[in-house]
């Protein structure tokens, strides 16, 4: 169980990791980029230039901005970028020339350009190109990327293409590509010039263009001698055509067929759900808004917690109805009550000491071992100290004490364990004796089945979720915060079902008869819980007021009763009770028993303990590159 939660955890940490990455980024100033106008102009099959403007908003201080091009991937023979590019920043005059460094596949320029928060700044960058078109047996093609690497989302992007060698009757087509499932171009024609806009372009998001201009329709003037392909007009309209129905069917796929899918593992998920819900109902529905003014049966609290709520104290899950330490801190109460624990001051210390052994029953006996080790009496803060473990045993270990750690750490974890399991043996030979009828049953071969189905199909509901979720965020750069929601309620659910479906395979399934004594107790218990809220009368109709304070410990609301009996001054003929009440002996008898509980925890941690060691698709395969930025 311990590993199942640190898996889960884990999942849970790196699903928060991937969100925050999206939201932090490297360091740097705080912008936003409004839009982004790429003016790709052809003057001739040879010569072209492309005109980068960019248009920054700035939350906080800045020192300038930076705008990349580049030559990776297939581009056409004989492709260059000219350097320098010009430069301009609309309204202002630069700090120092621009710093062009070659990164190797493009050049980057620097723009010192410093300024403070809620600036608006408009960048132009203009390049000249040399042979950026493919020249084919019977087509100009155009397959570029011009935006690769953008360091922020932009809200808005314009791409124009000018080509001045062609007319307006010229046959010619352009396509805009982005990933499979990134935003969709909007292309429109006016004469020979073609626009395309697209919103909410995401960061690191790809641009390609992809056009074609039949040669036997554009001026001769625009000729070139470079031959750099054997691609015809008929295999660009077979290409295109693939890359739309790729990217209909992915579309398709991703939008429609896997939410269909995660859907019908959740709803099967919730069927076998509801049908071991009903399976392993007890027949018999109460009322959850009651209260029980006295005691249902005067059991010990380990005995009740284990008949009434099937929790042991050699298993006490985080989540039961009574935590290990609150089992230890009622038991205690409870034989303080009944005189079999003593209690007396000397001083500031306070004392407590064993005392009629012979009316106990063997599980208390095992306990005051375990509370007392071999002393008669002891202070308080000494209670189980035969279990201590330094908490700091495995703080700022190294490599070479890892082995002596978890064999100390076994060593204590054994010797609790002993201890807790003889009582937890003693407890159940208790209930034996006095013949209570079964409040359990074991889940049957049938129940057993639908649990696991259903904790089966929430899991692969919210695993095929996860995986998309990767994919979409890895492959096609397409992050959403709702899908990162939708995966954290998608594992909620199995992990709810496990959770309770691991209850019943522990603990069994309560029957009527059952079900009648925790109504009993669970209405006790609101009592004691709401004890703050009570009227003169029903106060006033409470007795065994150290009885109630017993059973409010095992509930974890003594504070809360210890406080109505100060205001009301109720005091209690035991000593010890009396003290837990009015003096500070309650705090130090929870610390006892919490520390305690740290114990084994501690034990456990140190058992185990370990010194650690140290975009996509939607593109026809043209190359270049650009991106921008701030520094």
């Amino acid at each position: 169980r311990d590993q199942m939660k640190k898996y889960l955890y884990l999942v849970f940490a790196f699903l928060i990791c991937i969100c925050v990455g999206h939201d932090v980024q490297a360091s740097g100033p705080s912008y936003d980029v409004l839009s982004y106008r790429g003016t790709l102009t052809l003057n001739t099959w040879d010569d072209a230039t492309y005109e980068e403007e960019l248009v920054y908003y700035f939350k906080g201080s800045y020192n300038g901005q930076y705008v990349t091009l580049g030559s990776a991937g297939h581009m056409p023979q004989g492709f260059e970028i000219e350097i320098p590019p010009k430069v301009e920043v609309e309204g202002r005059e630069l700090e120092r020339e621009p710093e062009i460094t070659n990164l190797g596949d493009g050049y980057r320029v620097k723009i010192y350009n410093s300024g403070v928060a809620h600036d608006t700044v408009k960048v132009k960058v203009t390049w000249n190109l040399k042979n950026l078109l493919f020249v084919h047996q019977d087509i100009l093609r155009l397959n570029w990327k011009p935006i690769s690497d953008g360091d922020r989302g932009v809200s808005k992007v314009e791409l124009k293409v000018i080509p001045k060698f062609a007319s307006p009757t010229a046959t010619s087509e352009l396509h805009v590509h982005t990933a499979y499932l990134g935003p969709e171009a909007v292309v429109t024609k006016d004469q020979a010039n073609y626009t395309a806009t697209i919103s909410n372009l995401p960061r690191k998001e790809g641009v390609e263009l992809s056009a074609y201009w039949l040669k036997s329709d554009l001026a001769s003037l625009g000729g070139s001698s470079r031959n750099t392909g054997l691609m015809k007009e008929d295999e660009y309209h077979r290409l295109e055509e693939h890359i739309a129905q790729t990217r209909q069917w992915i579309q398709l796929f991703w939008n429609l067929i896997l939410p269909a899918i995660i859907l019908l593992f959740l709803l099967l998920s919730i069927y076998y759900w509801r049908k071991f819900k009903k399976a392993t109902w007890s027949g018999v529905t109460y009322p959850t808004d009651t209260r029980m003014y006295e005691l249902p049966n005067n059991l010990a609290p380990l005995v009740m917690a284990s008949v009434v709520y099937s929790t042991e104290i050699d298993d006490p899950d985080s989540k039961s109805t009574f935590s290990f330490d609150k089992l230890l801190q009622a038991t205690l109460l409870d034989l303080m009550d009944r005189g079999a624990i003593a209690y007396r001051q000397d001083g500031e210390k306070t004392i407590l000491s064993r005392q009629n052994q012979d009316s106990v029953d063997d599980f208390e006996r095992d306990f005051l071992n375990m509370a007392f080790g071999n002393k008669l009496e002891c202070t308080v803060e000494h209670l189980f100290e035969d279990f201590y473990i330094d908490p700091s045993l495995y703080k700022h270990a190294k490599k070479k004490d890892q082995d002596r750690i978890r064999a100390e750490g076994r060593e204590a974890q054994i010797q609790i364990n002993c201890a807790v399991n003889a009582v937890a043996r003693g407890v159940q030979s208790k209930i034996r004796s006095i013949g209570f009828p079964p409040y359990y049953r074991p889940l049957s071969p049938q129940e057993n089945t639908l649990g696991r189905r259903a904790i089966t199909f929430g899991f692969l509901a919210w695993f095929i979720a996860f995986l998309t979720f990767l994919a979409r965020d890895e492959i096609f750069h397409s992050f959403s915060i709702y899908y990162w929601l939708l995966i954290v309620i998608l594992l909620a659910f199995p992990i709810l079902f496990s959770k309770r479906y691991k209850v019943a395979q522990r603990d069994g399934v309560i029957n009527a008869a059952g079900a009648e004594q925790r109504y009993y107790w669970d209405s006790f218990g609101r009592m004691l819980k709401e004890i703050a809220h009570l009227n003169d009368a029903e106060l006033q109709s409470l007795v065994l007021w150290n009885r109630l304070l017993v059973y409010a410990a095992l509930y974890g609301v003594a504070d809360k009763v210890a406080k109505v009996m100060k205001l009301r001054q109720i005091h209690i003929q035991n000593p010890a009770l009396d003290a837990f009440v009015y003096t500070s002996f309650y705090h130090h008898l929870s610390h006892s028993s919490h520390a305690m509980s740290t114990y084994s925890t501690t034990a456990t941690t140190a058992s185990n303990f370990t010194v650690s060691s140290g975009s996509g698709g939607g593109f026809s395969g043209g190359g270049g590159g650009g991106g921008f930025g701030a520094f």
